[in-house]
């Protein structure tokens, strides 16, 4: 385990910094737009506060550089401890096993609760709304994490009762979407958007999205690289 853990944090800090870089270069003039917008229109005046003695743009751009390095030193340290667990557990050599890991915390823990709750931009929702609104991406998070356990207890279940690896990956890939969906209508909706730019909106959404696949999926393929060479 501490050699998997070791290379889980080598991987994480590699994606983690270049998941910040990318986001700094592609999402953070999403990010600047929707801060002139909430300036210009005066919404809240709480957030005008950073003018006199918050914390700059500049700094917060440092920040985020620097947040997504810790977090995906973070996921790498828990990567690592998965990819122990899934030695002898998932079919394939390292890589594969990377792979598939990969994937699924992909469609587990960015895609499923994209799909729901996605990322909002400073402007866009209530500030009283967000301890609310982050409650249930944790809710949706936490099932996604579930629904992942789940399919593969199900799928080891039903190799166990020698079914065909096509059959169990169409039954057990059919119910998890058909799950997924269920979840994903039961759950209480996300606030509008109001009058906030569509254009900006879809900008700023696709590089969050994008940069939490980033950090996620560039973990696994570098931690699959590092357990190949090894």
């Amino acid at each position: 385990m501490p050699t998997h853990i070791a290379r889980g944090l080598a991987a994480g800090l590699v994606a983690g910094l270049l998941a910040g870089l990318i986001a700094l270069a592609f999402a953070e003039p999403s990010v600047e737009a929707a801060v002139a917008l909430e300036e210009a229109s005066g919404a809240d005046d709480a957030h005008h506060a950073h003018a006199d003695g918050g914390l700059s743009r500049r700094t917060q751009k440092l920040g985020l550089v620097t947040g997504t390095a810790l977090y995906g030193l973070g996921l790498g340290a828990v990567f690592g401890v998965a990819a122990w667990w899934a030695a002898g557990r998932l079919h394939g050599d390292a890589w594969t096993r990377a792979c598939k890991l990969g994937a699924v915390a992909v469609a587990a823990f960015v895609v499923l609760p994209a799909l729901k709750y996605p990322p909002n931009p400073p402007a866009v929702g209530a500030p009283a709304t967000v301890g609310g609104r982050t409650g249930l991406f944790m809710v949706l998070w936490i099932s996604g994490l579930a629904l992942a356990i789940a399919a593969w207890a199900s799928a080891r279940t039903l190799s166990q009762r020698s079914w065909s690896r096509s059959a169990i990956h169409a039954t057990v890939g059919a119910a998890a979407l058909v799950a997924a969906a269920v979840l994903l209508a039961v759950l209480p909706g996300a606030p509008g958007a109001g009058e906030f730019p569509a254009d900006l909106l879809w900008s700023f959404r696709l590089w969050s999205v994008a940069t939490q696949m980033l950090v996620f999926g560039g973990t696994a393929v570098c931690f699959g690289l590092l357990s190949a060479r090894s």
